[in-house]
């Protein structure tokens, strides 16, 4: 009876354009971990590109698979590795991916940026990316709500002022 080949964890969005970071962040895999199977985390709309770049196993994330299937899924690869292809110049997108790679909680974590580099990444440090981001989407969303309050009562005057219809309605 053989023993089965470890695996790594490849979690990318691959939008149009990106394939060669996809083949890219496969082949350092591949590198980093030349025993393992590679497993990828992706859309259907990035499932021919991930297959066709040499990703045995895939979980389809937006195919009707929830968030919780996602995670799971992933969780049970046991990954001794996990890569998150950045497709832009930059860190600064992929809140989820960033979110799923500590969820899955799949060993040693790296980053591969367009420039074909892949950089090794503490979970400290993914962990403080991931907050410092959602932090900054909640407060994004506290001042579109205080603008939105705002605007509201100044329309309303407006509205009172310019004798609107149904201005002064309850």
């Amino acid at each position: 009876m053989s023993a089965e080949r470890s695996r790594v964890l490849l979690l990318t969005f691959a939008r149009r354009g990106e394939e060669a970071a996809v083949r890219g962040a496969v082949d350092a895999l591949a590198r980093e971990f030349p025993e393992a199977r590679i497993a990828a985390v992706g859309t259907p709309a990035s499932a021919d590109t991930l297959l066709s770049s040499g990703v045995e196993e895939l979980i389809l994330f937006g195919d009707g698979s929830g968030v919780r299937g996602v995670i799971g899924a992933a969780r049970s690869l046991r990954a001794v590795g996990t890569m998150i292809v950045y497709g832009g110049p930059g860190r600064s997108g992929h809140l989820k991916l960033e979110a799923l790679a500590l969820l899955a909680n799949g060993g040693r974590l790296f980053r591969y940026l367009p420039d074909g580099r892949p950089i090794p990444v503490g979970r400290t440090a993914l962990f403080c990316s991931v907050a410092v981001k959602l932090v900054r989407a909640g407060l994004c969303l506290m001042v579109g709500a205080i603008a939105c309050g705002l605007a509201f009562p100044c329309l309303r005057a407006a509205q009172v002022l310019a004798g609107g219809r149904r201005a002064r309605r309850n």
